[in-house]
């Protein structure tokens, strides 16, 4: 019975993803056409003697040199038109930097759109200029550099043609804007020792650039991108070329820091420390870095935001922690999600919260640790490890993660990898070895798969694997999934939402735009999701779920979107929500939601969503909306809510959360973020006010004020930290 249903399922999203595949033909251009126009992009920088001011004003005769890479083309609202906006780009270089010039010309500046000023802010949010760098010229692999009119500093890698994107990358590089009356200008001065290239003497490197004009909401860029992709695909990118003897220097940058923090514990006792550390980043090879940290210390990261857990399975908290962030798609085994989809957590092979952390969200101390990325040929790296000392009766542990890659073909890769944690004696361990492989048959599909197999001290060990396909069509989106995770396998270094079990997945979208620049709605979207689980012996099923979805994407960003869903659960074990039990049985029921999401560049922004159906054996209503003002670029507030309404026939439970915000960016370098939270199912209050000052590149200062106030339980403490970076 559940083979043959999952069975079901599976046939009819596969036949939806070949249809999807083939229905992709009828895009505006067809690939050739774009493969000439991308090879129609060629830039050329420029050899200069002086060095440039960046102050953004193009002033400077030297600029003049430079032939502008301009004609860019619309992502959006019209795909491959030209772009209603001129934008003019130069390239000069030194011996030591690269300088890039923009003039992006706006008929009414006034209109200008600076949403805020905090480093990675949303280029989609505000008026943005970014440009890409492809190094290596291998279109898979690059750096951007974004900015907006208030110079506001987002730097990214990317990996895979865009697939894996680390937002948390930071480079050394300077940025100006200025506003003038005839739109905006920028000028980068990204010094060669910031990126890795090879040792040839005459450089060639991928090149595209973005624009965004965010009143109009349009999107282009210099290469065209189809719609269905970011801008980092640059498999799609044009060419940079006249870039000739130069070097990207030792590439070693050493940055040690100070900390100190004052506090106030459970027994009304005051407790206050001094530390410090050592953080080194050595590219040891053109494109491999060594990454190293000594009593590594993460005191200035942001409060996890609360979350209330009406499931019985585990809670998933996003990474927040520098070191582990950087360079983390190094590590990703499988696709986790489109380049704009939510990812699944079903089994995530590295989940880096386990280093470092208690199961209640404490800092474990850490000794420190090494980490190497990169490539090497066609091979691509990811080597971790890292120590920490004995907490509460735990003993210190050394988490090992690696991820080696090897590219096959260009459009595919197979990879090795292993996750371990060793406890100090050797009588506790867990390591979990693995093979994957990703291959692109086309530019709009991808399949991935990986399989694992687990071993614990004095446990046997078991499988766990993923596999998908995926198809990224102009108008066609699909997805098409399977997970086994074996009822003996642990993964102390992974997330793993559910063990025994068996899942096939598939969702489609169908995306109707209306012709044109709509001035109304910009796109529709249709689409259903499945999902069947059962016992990893495939004997029966556990959970069905399944879903139809409508949606509209309006001119200026807003959506509105909505679900119809109907889930089966056959429960073998009770468990709880709150104080009411569920006991175990066959369930089925249904439920829904609509959501709408206003323009978020707005000066005043916000969204709403409500659900309710059945739940269990009763009702659920819940609802939740959000509410952000900005005052100008440098001050925002913003407030959320969220109320869950459960009425069972054993009682009823009211579950809420509340959050309020408080941005204030005095510049693109000095920040104060103040965050107070309220959990209604802890009847806890959990505040952070972090104050951050770049005093130079890559180096900061911090002070952090955290309090936790439970019933009877409260923590206050106050961290500063100074970090110094020095590059050689």
């Amino acid at each position: 019975m559940l083979l043959a249903r999952v069975r079901t399922y599976g046939l009819v999203v596969a036949a939806v993803t070949v249809w999807a595949a083939a229905a992709d033909a009828a895009a505006q251009i067809s690939p050739a056409e774009l493969e000439a126009i991308r090879l129609s992009k060629r830039a050329v920088a420029v050899r200069i003697l002086e060095p440039i001011t960046v102050d953004g004003l193009l002033d400077e005769t030297a600029w003049q040199l430079a032939t502008p890479a301009s004609e860019f083309y619309q992502q959006q609202p019209v795909e491959f038109e030209q772009a209603v906006h001129r934008t003019e780009v130069r390239f000069l270089y030194d011996d030591r930097t690269l300088y890039i010039g923009a003039m992006l010309f706006d008929d009414e500046p006034s209109r200008l759109v600076t949403n805020d000023l905090k480093r990675e802010f949303g280029i989609r949010y505000s008026d943005g200029f970014g440009v890409l760098l492809d190094t290596f010229h291998d279109r898979q692999n690059s750096y951007a550099f974004i900015t907006n009119p208030g110079g506001a500093v987002r730097d990214t890698m990317a990996w895979d043609n865009g697939r894996k994107v680390d937002a948390n990358w930071n480079g050394v590089w300077t940025v100006r804007t200025r506003v003038l009356s005839n739109g905006w200008s920028v000028e980068y001065a990204i010094p060669f020792s910031t990126l890795r290239f090879t040792a040839s003497a005459d450089q060639e490197w991928g090149l595209n650039v973005v624009r965004v004009v965010r009143r109009d909401n349009e999107i282009s860029t210099w290469a065209p991108v189809p719609r269905q992709f970011s801008h980092y695909r640059v498999g799609y990118a044009g060419t940079l070329t006249g870039i000739t003897s130069v070097q990207s220097g030792r590439n070693l940058q050493v940055k040690p820091f100070a900390t100190g923090r004052a506090g106030r514990g459970v027994v009304d006792t005051t407790a206050g420390n001094a530390d410090g550390g050592l953080d080194v980043k050595w590219g040891f090879t053109s494109s491999l870095v060594l990454d190293g940290s000594y009593r590594t210390d993460f005191s200035q990261v942001e409060a996890d935001e609360q979350q209330i857990n009406l499931t019985r399975f585990s809670l998933f908290f996003p990474e927040k922690r520098e070191f582990f962030l950087e360079n983390q798609a190094a590590f990703q085994i499988g696709v986790e999600g489109g380049e704009f989809d939510d990812p699944r957590r079903d089994l995530v092979p590295l989940f880096s919260r386990r280093i470092g952390l208690s199961a209640d969200g404490r800092p474990i101390p850490v000794v420190g640790g090494l980490r190497v990325t990169g490539r090497a040929g066609d091979q691509g790296v990811g080597v971790m490890t890292m120590q920490t000392e004995a907490f509460e009766g735990r003993p210190s542990e050394n988490f090992t993660a690696m991820h080696v890659t090897h590219n096959v073909g260009g459009s595919g890769a197979i990879g090795a990898s292993y996750f371990g944690r060793e406890a100090s004696g050797g009588n506790s361990f867990n390591r979990v070895a693995g093979v994957d492989f990703r291959l692109s048959p086309r530019r709009n599909v991808e399949l991935d798969a990986f399989a694992m197999r687990s071993a614990t001290a004095e446990k046997p060990g078991d499988w766990a694997g993923k596999a998908g396909v995926r198809v990224d069509a102009e108008r066609h989106r699909a997805r098409l999934g399977f997970v086994h995770v074996g009822d003996q396998f642990r993964h102390d270094l992974g997330f793993i939402q559910r063990t025994g079990v068996g899942t096939m997945f598939g969702t489609y979208a169908y995306q109707i735009r209306p012709a044109g620049a709509n001035p109304t709605v910009r796109e529709y979207s249709i689409g259903a999701a499945t999902e069947a689980t059962g016992t990893s012996v495939y004997d029966r099923l556990l959970t069905r779920i399944g879903s139809v979805r409508y949606g509209m994407t309006f001119a200026d960003g807003a959506e509105i979107n909505g679900a119809l869903n109907t889930t089966f659960e056959r429960l073998e074990v009770p468990f709880t929500i709150g104080n009411l039990k569920v006991p175990s049985a066959d369930y089925e029921y249904q439920d829904g939601s609509v959501e709408y999401i206003s323009d978020r560049s707005a000066t005043v922004s916000g969204s709403v969503k409500i659900g309710a159906g059945e739940f269990w054996t009763g009702n659920q209503r819940t609802y939740s909306g959000g509410l952000r003002f900005r005052l100008n670029a440098h001050l925002a507030a913003s407030t959320t809510l969220s109320r869950s309404d459960i009425r069972l026939p054993n009682g009823s439970l009211v579950a809420d959360l509340a959050g309020f915000r408080v941005d204030w960016s005095f510049s693109p370098r000095m920040f104060l973020n103040a965050f107070v939270q309220y959990n209604g199912a802890t009847d806890s209050w959990v505040s952070n006010v972090r104050y951050n000052f770049i005093h130079r590149p890559l180096s900061d200062i911090y002070v952090v004020w955290n309090e936790t106030r439970l019933p009877g339980l409260q923590r206050r403490a106050l961290l500063l930290k100074y970090t110094h970076m020095m590059a050689f």
